[in-house]
């Protein structure tokens, strides 16, 4: 029997994927490592995040075929539990995404991931240990593409804790845990849902609205970012999971060259889905020219309320990643014979209309938990997004 193991399942690319497991591959047992007072709690917690994918009752009858294990990656006796030693795959998505808060990333991704693995050495039917990490391990100096081959360079300089934690993390599991049958999955940014839009998170579009309101961008006008979609995000990764074998050991979760969401098409796609808005002509601006972006900021959506400043603060951090321009090849995942995904311009219409009537403030609000140190940001926002940020990466 196939018994997944998933850390992160009370996030964003955790929720989407127990929700895309639970419905296409019944023949599973799940075992979710989930955080709580209790198994009540910890399975309510999960119950309230997979209805997010699913709907309310359907998670309740879903969930029945869980099996909970309360505990915490940083707690390594709660790893224990007798019911891990019965593991076929490991899927290894819970993560602190913070900007900020650099010895709580490191205590989650690095030690945490490091206990996680420590524990899968006393699996004697472990198969295979999927390792949710980022496509951002490149650094903020990255070249126009980076290949699933390259491997995170330590001394790469990062623009937040996050993605040099996962660099470490990555590092360690190479060098310290050879033995184990890791295979590394890196996500570029995850936002939204094909179908249900942003009613399961927020996560990171409210940042390309706010571009959308601000007309800017940044790096060059014809260039674009790499964004895929949460469900799509959840199925490949149930379906490595699935694989009897691979042919390689890491594997981006991109949209790569072909896919990529170019400016110009964006651009097209929010003047579509809100006419009223006006034409779109974008403005390219250096990300390194604050007093710029302070003033268009202010004058769109003024600076009159702390959440206002840290929104501007979270779109400077945005604006630098976007400035990379980087390109993430998925050639590894196609030769596999996944398919590619949508552009965020082709799913734009679903995140503006789910839900309704939802202010960018608002959804900045609901993603707020992305720059606060709180813990183990995967599992409360996706992540969590991974991230997914995540889930520039998940």
């Amino acid at each position: 029997m196939t018994t997944v193991l998933l850390t992160g399942a009370t996030g964003f690319i955790g929720g989407a994927t127990l929700a895309h497991g639970l419905s296409h591959d019944p023949g599973w047992h799940w075992i979710c490592l989930v955080r709580g007072k209790g198994e009540e709690q910890a399975r309510a917690r999960l119950a309230e995040n997979l209805a997010r994918f699913m709907g309310a009752d359907a998670a309740r009858k879903a969930i029945r075929r869980v099996e909970i294990v309360v505990g915490d990656i940083t707690v390594p006796a709660s790893l224990e539990d007798g019911r891990l030693d019965a593991v076929t795959h490991i899927l290894h998505l819970a993560a602190d995404t913070s900007f900020r808060a650099q010895e709580l990333c490191h205590l989650i991704n690095v030690e945490g991931t490091r206990a996680l693995a420590a524990r899968a050495r006393r699996m004697p039917y472990l198969h295979r240990f999927l390792y949710g990490g980022t496509a951002m391990i490149c650094g903020r100096n990255p070249p126009p593409v980076v290949r699933e081959s390259d491997t995170p360079a330590e001394a790469a300089q990062h623009l937040v804790p996050y993605t040099r934690t996962k660099v470490a993390a990555e590092t360690m599991l190479r060098h310290e845990f050879a033995d184990l049958p890791v295979v590394m999955v890196r996500p570029s940014i995850v936002t939204g849902h094909r179908t249900l839009g942003c009613i399961p998170s927020s996560s990171i579009f409210w940042m390309f609205r706010a571009g959308d309101r601000l007309r800017l961008v940044t790096g060059e006008l014809a260039g674009g970012i790499d964004v895929v979609p949460v469900d799509w995000t959840a199925e490949i990764l149930v379906g490595l999971l699935a694989r009897p074998t691979l042919a390689h050991d890491v594997y981006h979760l991109s949209a790569g060259e072909a896919k990529r969401t170019s400016w110009d098409s964006l651009a097209a796609a929010f003047e579509r889905c809100d006419p009223q808005g006006g034409p779109r002509c974008y403005s390219r601006f250096d990300d390194g020219d604050w007093k710029t972006l302070r003033a268009r900021f202010q004058a769109v959506f003024g600076l009159d309320q702390p959440i206002k400043l840290a929104m501007l603060r979270a779109m400077r951090a945005y604006y630098q990643f976007s400035t990379l321009g980087v390109v993430f090849a998925n050639e590894r995942l196609t030769a596999e014979g996944f398919s590619l995904p949508p552009t965020l311009s082709d799913y734009l219409p679903a995140c503006l209309s789910a839900p309704a009537n939802l202010s960018i403030l608002d959804q900045f609000a609901d993603d707020l938990g992305m720059f606060d140190e709180a813990p183990v940001n995967q599992e409360n926002s996706v992540q969590e997004n991974s991230a997914q940020p995540n889930s520039v990466a998940a």
